[in-house]
């Protein structure tokens, strides 16, 4: 085995002769990825740091015997390998040759070859002692919680069952990894796969297909490799300001309709504000309640009792939806299979689907669904309409449901709609508006994994994620761990409550079930979020450029070691780090990452970085921590039910929060403002010596500026005049009262 100190040598030498080759042929302006090919190995660098080195691609299992470069241009160059003749599983005396192509993009390289007598591919990389992450969401192996899958073997295949031995039935999957080493790969298939992290010396990325598609995507971080992704995929899907508010649920309503509208008035007469609900399965005619895609009964004349929870309440609402029919065969363009699952790729299946749910929901204003069950017993080995091969059954099978009810949804409503599902492949993105966790456990460790769940997904890019607040399999839970849910939950992408037990077994477990604690912790829950939908809003609608709303420590830090194996710590956009506390106990360990960072429960508290501390938080507050040079923005700008207790000019300013950071140093946000057309408009802060500028684009809504600063300031300008100002001397914060729809530029001298 090659020693580490060796390949660095060999590093060293490539990269002193790829410099002058570059500079004679003036590539290294264009690009700052680029490849080398010495030995038969392919060398992927980056600037002056080698990335990748390709030890080979196997077609069919076999690996080439030459690879040679011949061609090299602005664009890309051209690869030619040749396999031995018993590569193509016949009767071959001749070498066959394979062409690969690699297109350089502005940042990256796209590697692809389609040799037609091949049925399988893999890449077999070197290990640089790196790290990798992403591939899966459900914990593994053995329901372990580290994101770190080195030593790893991963099925990159969605496979719902056998999830017996899984704290939480989570269902992400994507051929989508990022790693330590500042790359992230995609091999844009969905093939049925495995892979094979640094394993004896080597890392394996095999897929069911003859046709190589893999990307090389170099990033600082993961914002910067996503940015990348994204330009392939396409951008993530646009989320409406209250699908990002507070949203509740039962997982059963015996009562119908009634039950439903009575829970909304019981929270509201508690003034716990909400901006959605949704109803899930059964609340339907035909097999398993659901076939039919209408309304029973119990939930008669849709239109008055939707229209109440519109008009009267403010609330959104949605319902769960299946990709099958079950026992029912009244259907075009069935698989054959006992649940009756939908060809989603037959025209005839695909307008009966939408057919029903347009004209037995979306007519009544069903502006979303709860998306379940695609990832099952799924007929893999039935044959498609459109020919799809059976390796890509499953993971298309996820793909073709996202887009097929986001197309549904956009068709009735435009982008005022928004759908999430436990289980997601990639390419979803543009089609799937939050992904939620599955089915998991209402245990002290069910909120432990689903922490774990959301910092996995995050890492292959899905930006919108949440849990089934309290859990799902049980029913009523210790206060104390609802408490602490509900705490985690509005820290997250998405916050949805489920307040009754699984499947109606048990006592369930609404707020008024439970003493004035636990109400006031779930209301100011609620509070928060509602405050906080300005800058979750504004994440969400950015995330092409922004990244993940939930970022994982090694996502944001990956030069960082000690954040490798950190699963219960994650940003929040890029101005908190969260912390829940997911144990009976009030306190727990917290690594802090380079920086300055400041207690957002306690702004008189400091903590400098790259260090680990133990914080105590009673039940109520969780452990967050707001990040020197960054910005943040708070406000009412929706009101869901609390309409009814709340004036709409009661507290209507937005609220700027500027965090700045030492001398040089300079940070901006990206406000989606929804009065304006979700124009996004750009808020900046630049620090030099004892001075600090900020400035922001018009706003179309009132403005408090809050700066946090270690010492009153001397004075204050606002547009170049002299401005008043109020100063909070115990918490350190200066703010004034800013102009509605004009620009803002702030000098403040410290």
């Amino acid at each position: 085995m090659m020693s580490a100190f060796y390949r660095k040598c060999i590093h060293v030498l490539l990269v002193l002769l790829m410099i002058p080759i570059l500079s004679a042929k003036g590539q290294a302006a264009e690009s700052s990825t680029y490849l080398h090919v010495t030995h038969s190995r392919i060398y992927i660098s980056s600037g002056n740091k080698l990335l990748i080195t390709v030890n080979a691609i196997a077609f069919n299992f076999t690996e080439p015997t030459s690879v040679s470069l011949i061609d090299s241009s602005s664009s890309g160059y051209q690869l030619r390998l040749v396999y031995p003749a018993t590569a193509k599983y016949q009767d071959n005396t001749n070498p066959l040759e394979v062409d690969l192509t690699v297109a350089k993009l502005p940042d990256g390289l796209h590697f692809t070859a389609d040799p037609k007598w091949s049925q399988n591919v893999t890449i077999h990389l070197a290990d640089h002692d790196e790290h990798y992450f992403g591939v899966l969401e459900r914990l593994y192996p053995n329901n372990r919680k580290s994101p770190d899958l080195r030593g790893d073997v991963i099925d990159v295949d969605v496979h719902g069952d056998g999830n017996q031995y899984h704290e939480n039935y989570s269902s992400v999957w994507s051929a989508f990894y990022m790693s330590s080493r500042g790359y992230a790969s995609f091999f844009d298939t969905f093939a049925e796969g495995k892979y094979r992290f640094a394993k004896q010396g080597e890392t394996q990325l095999y897929h069911h297909t003859g046709k190589l598609d893999w990307y090389v995507l170099p990033g600082a971080n993961g914002d910067q490799m996503l940015q990348e992704y994204y330009k392939i995929i396409g951008s993530p899907k646009y989320i409406p300001v209250w699908a990002c508010g507070p949203i509740v649920w039962r997982d059963q309503n015996d009562g119908g309709k009634d039950e439903i509208l009575a829970d909304i008035r019981h929270m509201t007469d508690i003034k716990i504000p909400l901006t959605g609900w949704f109803v899930d399965r059964p609340y339907s005619n035909g097999a398993h309640d659901w076939s039919k895609m209408d309304f029973n009964s119990k939930f008669a004349n849709p239109k008055q009792w939707i229209s109440e929870i519109n008009n009267k309440y403010g609330l959104q609402f949605m319902t769960w939806v299946g990709p099958m029919t079950f026992a029912d065969r009244d259907f075009p363009a069935l698989l054959p299979n006992y649940k009756g699952y939908i060809d989603l790729t037959n025209p005839k299946g695909v307008n009966e689907f939408e057919k029903r749910l347009t004209q037995n929901q979306y007519a009544y204003n069903v502006r979303g669904h709860k998306m379940d069950r695609a990832d099952e017993a799924f007929p893999e080995m039935a044959h498609w309409h459109d020919g799809t091969p059976q390796p890509e059954h499953r993971n298309k099978y996820i793909y073709l449901y996202a887009k097929t009810i986001d197309k549904f949804l956009r068709d009735s409503f435009g982008k005022d709609e928004f759908n999430f599902a436990r289980a997601a492949f990639q390419r979803s993105q543009p089609y799937l508006s939050a992904v939620w966790s599955g089915d998991s456990r209402s245990s002290w460790d069910g909120l432990a994994s689903s922490i774990a769940n959301a910092v996995r997904t995050g890492f292959m890019g899905f930006p919108m994620w949440g849990s089934d607040t309290g859990g799902y399999l049980g029913g009523r839970i210790p206060a104390a761990l609802y408490a602490r849910w509900l705490e985690f939950s509005s820290w997250s992408g998405m916050f949805e409550v489920k307040i009754d037990n699984a499947g109606g077994r048990g006592e369930d477990r609404p707020p008024w079930k439970y003493g004035e604690q636990l109400q006031d912790i779930f209301r100011a829950a609620c509070e928060h979020r509602m405050e906080m939908l300005p800058y979750i809003y504004s994440l969400a609608n950015t995330s092409a450029e922004n990244g993940v709303l939930m970022k994982p420590l090694a996502y944001v830090y990956p030069n960082d070691p000690n954040t490798y194996d950190i699963w219960s710590e994650y940003e929040f956009g890029s101005a908190f780090l969260v912390a829940p506390i997911y144990d009976s106990t009030n306190t727990r360990s917290v690594y802090l990452p380079e920086g300055k960072w400041y207690d957002y429960n306690n702004w008189s508290k400091t903590y400098d970085g790259n260090k680990t501390i133990r914080i105590t938080e009673d039940l109520g507050d969780i452990p967050v921590f707001i990040k020197a040079n960054s910005i943040y923005v708070t406000g009412n700008i929706y009101q869901g039910n609390d309409k009814i207790w709340k004036k709409r000019d009661e507290d209507s300013n937005i609220r700027i929060t500027v965090v700045p950071g030492g001398s040089g140093s300079r940070t901006t946000f990206s406000y989606v403002d929804r009065y304006d057309h979700d124009n996004v408009k750009m808020i900046k802060a630049e620090t030099h010596d004892n001075d600090l500028s900020i400035h922001a684009d018009p706003i179309q809504s009132s403005v408090i500026l809050q700066v946090k600063l270690s010492q009153k300031p001397k004075n204050v300008r606002v547009n170049n005049r002299r401005s008043r100002f109020k100063w909070d001397e115990k918490n350190g914060l200066v703010s004034l009262n800013l102009y509605h729809n004009k620009p803002i530029d702030i000098k403040i001298n410290k």
